[in-house]
């Protein structure tokens, strides 16, 4: 596939525009070889594309104008799925039913937030005062978007979704490797959408950088490293103290206890291990066994993840510094790798999926966010209480998992924990219905759910004496 050339630019104020920045070669993770060139945008245009976000005035106030253009752009996105697969394919190397499941979901998150256009209420308030109190909710106006490599098209839904849906304007910066499916999606919205409302400003972390602290942006919402996620806070605060939204990292933790439904686990834990070749802020990379089950579970899981299929199951890593990473780890390691360990293709950014087993809570495999294809079977665990205790060390608070038949323990022990979401004996099943986002070092707010649409909206209290 190559994409027009029109489109491998900078989105704003409605058109595709030129700019003097060099190109950047975009390459296909698959094969390691060049893929796409593109006009890369620089500060000053992150700053044009936030002096064209008009607000029209019926985009503002018209919950009907907006439902009616997510509904349009739901079903502009679906007429063209292959394209969108295609792009995503070549970008991110992922297998195509992972790229389709991604545009799909990408599909059903503006379908899903088009409802919500119409449901912003505010609230009277009784006073003692003899004053009439309301609340209204507003837009924040300009927004900023930041997504990572790892799911492009889905991410970005997940943001401009709500976003667009209370009325904002929206910037979008992609990740750098991966700009191909956000500048399609402004293409399809151009007749959809009113100029400014929607932009595009793929480029590198001096282009994110501007967009976080320009002083007409309101409000961030980012996902990637908590690193640069803290990087984000700080240039926030520094300009016009705007607001933000962080999903950051994880290093997420599943217990498995004795009464477990061992296939259950071992199919859920190599799901939640592997998908996207690990590249999952969720991905299950840490697993806690219960001592009775813990070489059954362990066995079980290790004759699934031998069967998982190159390019069928999980594609490979991003690019090369991401490659040379996680082989990093692995070649550091000195645990017992009990599978995988080593390049999985001569060609291309390819990990194998690697397992090893009787990891200690200190070892840099339970306490670093890998990114890539490695589950660190930790030491197994006699009570339950000790494993909480284990799972909550971790300054990550993204994700966990809880395994067992018995539902009421399970119930209790997921409140003990300190992640954002828990999933009992299930893994990585996320509806657009469910807030998602995580505690401690993993983040601040919420994408999806009722809550999504928090983040992008302003609270105004209105008083009239009477």
């Amino acid at each position: 596939m190559s994409l027009s050339s029109r489109i491998l630019r900078p989105f704003i104020a409605g058109k595709f525009i030129d700019t003097r920045a060099g190109l950047y070669q975009l390459l296909d993770p698959r094969t390691a070889e060049a893929s796409e060139s593109l006009m890369e945008a620089t500060p000053e245009h992150v700053d044009l594309a936030v002096r064209n976000a008009h607000r029209s005035e019926q985009w503002q106030s018209s919950p009907k104008t907006r439902r009616d253009a997510l509904h349009r752009y739901a079903a502009m996105l679906e007429n063209h799925t292959e394209a969108l697969v295609q792009a995503e394919q070549i970008q991110t190397g992922k297998p195509f039913a992972d790229a389709l499941s991604d545009v799909q979901e990408a599909i059903e998150c503006f379908r899903y937030f088009a409802g919500y256009a119409q449901t912003l209420t505010g609230s009277a308030i009784d006073t003692e005062d003899k004053l009439m109190a309301a609340t209204l909710r507003e837009p924040k106006g300009v927004v900023g978007i930041i997504t990572s490599f790892n799911y492009p098209v889905s991410l970005s839904a997940w943001k401009l979704a709500p976003a667009l849906a209370v009325g904002n304007s929206v910037i979008v910066k992609p990740a750098r490797q991966t700009p191909l499916t956000a500048l399609i999606m402004a293409d399809l919205g151009r007749d959809i959408f009113p100029e400014g409302v929607m932009s595009v400003v793929p480029g590198g972390p001096e282009v994110g950088q501007s967009l976080t602290s320009h002083q007409g942006v309101a409000h961030v919402s980012f996902t990637g490293s908590t690193h640069v996620g803290q990087k984000v806070m700080q240039d926030a605060a520094a300009s016009n103290l705007k607001s933000v939204t962080l999903e950051c990292g994880g290093k997420n933790a599943v217990v498995v206890l004795k009464d477990a439904d061992i296939d259950l686990v071992a199919k859920s834990v190599v799901g939640g291990a592997f998908s996207n070749a690990g590249q999952n802020c969720c991905a299950s990379s840490r697993l806690m066994i219960h001592h009775d089950i813990h070489d059954r579970v362990v066995d079980q899981i290790l004759d699934r993840t031998s069967r998982l299929q190159r390019d069928v199951d999980l594609g490979p890593l991003i690019d090369k510094a991401q490659y040379d990473r996680v082989l990093g780890y692995i070649d550091r390691a000195t645990e017992s790798l009990v599978l995988g360990g080593r390049p999985w293709s001569s060609k291309g950014y390819y990990v194998s999926p690697t397992i090893y087993t009787h990891v200690s809570d200190q070892s840099a495999l339970a306490t670093d966010e890998i990114f890539g294809p490695v589950l660190a079977v930790l030491e197994p665990f006699d009570d339950p209480a000790h494993a909480v205790q284990r799972v909550n060390s971790s300054p990550y608070g993204l994700a966990s998992g809880i395994f067992s038949r018995d539902t009421a323990l399970a119930q209790r022990i997921a409140r003990s924990i300190q992640t954002g979401i828990v999933w009992i004996n299930t893994y990585n099943y996320l509806p657009m219905s469910v807030p998602f986002g995580g505690a401690k070092m993993s983040g601040i707010g919420k994408d999806l759910g009722r809550e999504a649409m928090d983040e992008f909206t302003f609270i105004k209290s209105i008083l009239t004496p009477f």
